[in-house]
């Protein structure tokens, strides 16, 4: 009886054009059961906590899950035990970061909790380590991911050692279109550094006709009008052309010529942010790579 009166009132309320969401009691218990199951298959050491003494519960505690959200314990146990409670969105966020969920287990969070998934910005991208565990066993070739706007995000150490100390780099320093007008680095070691640019040329052209008015794109446009001839140059002529991607020839300053193969794409849980990996395409490139490898762990 009570279930059925829950559910006519989300139905009254959606009928009445009421502006707020309506949990039902439903989603309350499959909340409770979703943090259960996340808390219990992380590990003290996945989360940076120490392991300490043996554990009677899988997983996580309660109260350890409560302080990486910034929630007092009491409220989180009401959360998984499915009383009738509605977090926040900064709360359902908290719980996100702290649960280390992926991009699909967000958005069912946030459904759950009936909280809006909110809108991506270049600084919400959040690598997470299964990412980043991804791009480490890459090496020894070099494997990063850039956003929406061209901003490398993550990286691994391969293409550090190729393509420049990224945790050294600021945001700017980070941006791969910038990157291509604006270090010397980059167009030395680019065996063709027009094609290159000019491609990136034309995809920013492409990206800024769609949506003019992103302010961090445009500023960027102008910088490099400001500081770059041949960006300004190029940028006028209004060309949408460039290199093919798919292959690249590195000449490195410390191992001489490496011959690249590379491929992009997308993952669910970052979408609108690319994937790129660079294989060896001969094997003397091969054990160029690994020498790098090797070089960078001494």
């Amino acid at each position: 009886m009570k279930r059925r009166m829950i559910l006519g009132l989300a139905i009254l309320c959606k009928e009445k054009g009421a502006g707020f969401a309506v949990v039902t009691q439903d989603k309350h218990l499959e909340l409770g059961l979703f943090l259960r199951k996340k808390r219990a298959s992380l590990t003290p050491e996945e989360v940076g906590l120490p392991s300490g003494s043996r554990r009677r519960v899988e997983g996580l505690r309660r109260e350890e899950v409560a302080e990486l959200a910034g929630l007092s314990s009491d409220w989180y146990v009401r959360l998984e035990q499915g009383r009738p409670v509605r977090p926040s969105a900064e709360v359902v966020l908290a719980l996100s970061n702290a649960l280390q969920l992926n991009r699909k287990e967000r958005e069912y969070l946030y459904t759950l909790a009936a909280q809006r998934l909110p809108e991506e910005t270049p600084d919400s991208f959040k690598v997470s380590p299964g990412l980043q565990q991804f791009l480490d066993l890459q090496n020894p070739y070099p494997a990063y991911i850039s956003d929406h706007e061209w901003n490398i995000i993550a990286w691994n150490r391969a293409a550090q050692s190729v393509f420049g100390d990224y945790s050294g780099m600021s945001n700017l320093q980070r941006n791969s279109i910038w990157r291509a007008f604006m270090d010397p680095y980059m167009q030395k070691l680019l065996d063709n550094w027009e094609g290159h640019s000019k491609l990136r040329v034309s995809q920013l052209r492409m990206a800024h006709s769609q949506l003019p008015e992103n302010p961090e794109r445009t500023e960027l446009i102008n910088q490099l009008r400001r500081h770059s001839e041949k960006f300004a140059d190029w940028w006028n002529e209004q060309t949408i052309a460039g290199t093919p991607e798919g292959k690249k020839l590195i000449h490195h300053p410390d191992v001489g010529d490496i011959r690249l193969n590379y491929l992009s794409f997308q993952s669910e849980e970052l979408p609108n942010a690319t994937i790129t990996i660079h294989l060896a395409s001969d094997t003397e490139s091969k054990l160029r790579l690994e020498r790098l490898q090797e070089q960078r762990k001494s």
